[in-house]
């Protein structure tokens, strides 16, 4: 018996909803809401429109510029490695700003609610102030256990995070993304710290170093077995075929090795990246400047002055501000004389006025015997009668010859009032700029030295930090800080992407100074005027940093018993500071030995086989895609030499010539297009 064929039942995708008919038809007779309203909503349903991680989604929501080689970075972690990874850029890369994107990326598609960023004690505030600035995101920095039940979202020293209390609590949560700062100093697999990190649950995981290879063969094993356990055997297996015998730091097979690691590690160096920043060079000066006779002997009044105080134990070396696991010390009557102290030292090549203020301040001070503070009056008084300054007057030499705007970098009060009379009586404008200034004040200030070409930038430390001065091309340094990496943030604010011509950079050093011999390990020790970007943290690395060297000049230099014995101690430590920065070389040649093809070569040879959407997609202005083009150019015409076939590609056209900000709107504006692709996918 044959049955009948049922009547085919209505498509139910296609029924009127009455109710939200009536309710959009009632909306419709309301007055219009708010634009922002409108296009809040017609962004979200963009996001939601994109399909995986072919595309990033959140880059016009930061505040930087980043580089092609970042956003390439980014990609890759998240389409190919699944969100688990090693970023070991060279030093100074942005492996920051690496993980940061992947943390957006992730975040705004719901898959990064609960984030833990893992960090040694000193760099927790760092990271809190780069993620808000410049990424707009706010985590906690949670002091006490009972903090965790609320937060979903921190960071915290690796010291604090394993200690007990703090352990149990972040152990009891799962963590959709855990990022591990300075991985390399959790790579023995039987410290506590990595043990640690092995209980997280986590979903996604990104270890962050320069160096996963330092000693041994074992550190690498241990780092990419944490990232993905089993992905390069047992130890037994892995030390039998890649280890050397006798010499556990060289791979017996680099070429089998860099296939292993290819899938859980993106290494960039530095020297694929500095032709894409197309940064103009660094034309240090060091004019001389003579202190007069009252200036001279201030000088050496005081130095004398502070070396017996250290000598007597009135100076120790600065307490750290926190302890092992992070936790703040409260700050005792001897550590506040010991900052006043320390002010006094960087403030006695600034100016004789600021260096009265700090004299008279610690003449005040009830932690020094009445004989000091008699001798600290004294040098106050002294100080107060100088009313010639030599560094003022070669600033105003420079200044006369200089009609173009200049930033001239102190740190210190007294001296920037000193500046600011200076260059009024030449009649150009003085703009300030210090830390007590709000933001809306620092941004008029900033505006204003942009409009007026022959204004004068008097800016403290607050000035080299987080502000673009890329339209002027001359630094003053009026005094010089004694940790180089401030000096090295004072250029970067104006020796930066979009800068298109030589930076001048002037070094007010008097002559017999401490000053003399911080320029001497400067610029012929660390070759700070010389350095490409990231290269003060390598050279520095063995040594222990830009405040290790701050703090040893100054114990050096207290504890000089003569002119003479300075010298040879500064002499000593430039000889340290050569050996640091050969050892960093080395390691930095056996990490590129062990790690995958370089990230920026691998994307210069993918480049050629990019649409044209493709590859304004990573933020390439106009120039560094012609810098592409030609290279790879070249590359086809040697090729095309030797008897092979060249492919094609793509030269940019007349119609092409976009500046840099509007090539990057418009790679980021594609939505639309992206939008429609993935309706016609859904439907």
């Amino acid at each position: 018996m044959t049955l009948p064929n049922p009547l085919p039942q209505p498509d139910a995708s296609w029924e009127v909803d009455e109710r939200s008919l009536t309710l959009f038809v009632e909306k419709l007779k309301e007055p219009p809401a708010d634009r922002a309203w409108y296009e809040l909503r017609r962004e979200a349903e963009r996001i939601a429109l994109v399909p995986g991680f072919d595309r990033l989604i959140t880059l016009d929501a930061n505040a930087i510029k980043e580089l092609p080689h970042q956003i390439d970075v980014a990609q890759r972690v998240l389409r190919d490695m699944g969100g688990r990874a090693i970023l070991a850029d060279e030093v100074g890369l942005g492996k920051t700003i690496e993980a940061s994107i992947v943390y957006k990326e992730l975040a705004v598609r719901g898959l990064a609610r609960r984030a833990l960023i893992l960090t040694p004690a000193s760099l927790v505030g760092q990271w809190q102030g780069e993620l808000e600035e410049k990424f707009f995101e706010r985590f906690e920095t949670p002091t006490d256990p009972d903090d965790w039940p609320r937060v979903t979202k921190a960071i915290i020293s690796h010291d604090r995070a394993r200690s007990r209390r703090h352990a149990e609590e972040i152990l009891r949560h799962r963590w959709d993304l855990v990022i591990v700062d300075e991985a390399h100093k959790v790579k023995s697999h039987r410290g506590a710290t990595y043990q640690f990190i092995e209980k997280i649950e986590r979903d996604f995981i990104l270890l962050l170093t320069a160096t996963p290879l330092q000693n041994d063969l074992r550190e690498l094993y241990n780092l990419i077995t944490l990232l993905r356990p089993g992905q390069l055997g047992t130890w037994q297996e892995f030390k039998s075929e890649h280890l050397v015998s006798g010499d556990h730091r060289q791979p017996r097979d680099p070429a089998a090795l860099r296939a292993l690691t290819h899938e859980v590690m993106i290494r960039t160096r530095r020297s694929s990246v500095v032709d894409d920043l197309n940064l103009p060079p660094r034309r240090p000066r060091q004019p001389e400047v003579k202190l007069t006779r009252a200036e001279a002997d201030l000088y050496q009044r005081t130095t004398d002055f502070l070396r017996r105080l250290y000598r007597e134990g009135f100076i120790q070396p600065a307490e750290q501000e926190e302890t092992e696991d992070g936790a703040p010390r409260r700050r005792t009557k001897k550590g506040i004389l010991q900052l006043a102290v320390i002010h006094l030292r960087q403030r006695l090549c600034s100016s004789s006025r600021a260096l009265a203020e700090s004299l008279a301040h610690l003449a005040e001070s009830e932690r020094i015997s009445p004989q000091y503070r008699v001798i600290a009056t004294q040098l106050a008084k002294r100080a107060e009668r100088i009313k010639t300054h030599a560094k003022l007057d070669v600033l105003t030499k420079l200044l006369k010859e200089t009609p173009d705007r200049v930033v001239v970098f102190s740190d210190h009060r007294p001296t920037i009032q000193l500046i600011e009379e200076r260059v009024k009586q030449l009649n150009r404008k003085p703009i300030v700029y210090w830390g007590a200034h709000s933001t809306a004040d620092r941004d008029k200030r900033i505006r204003a030295f942009h409009d007026d070409k022959r204004s004068v930038l008097i800016a403290t430390r607050a000035g080299s930090e987080g502000r673009n001065l890329q339209f002027c091309n001359v630094l003053v340094n009026y005094d010089l800080p004694w940790n180089p990496m401030v000096v090295e943030q004072r250029i970067g604010r104006l020796h930066r992407i979009g800068q298109t011509r030589e930076v001048h950079i002037v070094n007010l050093a008097a002559a017999g100074t401490i000053e003399s011999y911080i320029l001497q390990l400067l610029d012929q020790k660390i070759k700070l005027f010389e350095l490409v970007v990231g290269e003060l943290d390598l050279i520095l690395g063995e040594f222990g940093g830009a405040q290790e060297f701050e703090g040893r000049l100054a114990k050096e230099w207290l504890a000089a018993e003569s002119e003479e014995d300075f010298a040879r101690r500064v002499e000593t430590m430039g000889v340290d500071i050569e050996k640091s920065s050969a050892a960093g070389k080395e390691q930095e040649e056996l990490n590129s030995l062990i790690a995958p093809d370089d990230n920026a070569m691998r994307l210069e040879r993918r480049f050629a086989t990019l649409s044209v959407p493709g590859r304004l997609r990573l933020g390439l202005g106009t120039s560094q895609v012609s810098a592409r083009v030609d290279r790879a150019d070249r590359r086809r015409h040697d090729r095309a030499a030797a008897g092979r076939h060249p492919p094609r590609i793509w030269r940019p056209g007349p119609a092409h010539r976009l500046d840099q900000h509007r090539t990057r709107h418009h790679a980021r504006g594609t939505g639309e297009a992206s939008s429609a692709r993935a309706r016609r996918h859904r439907g």
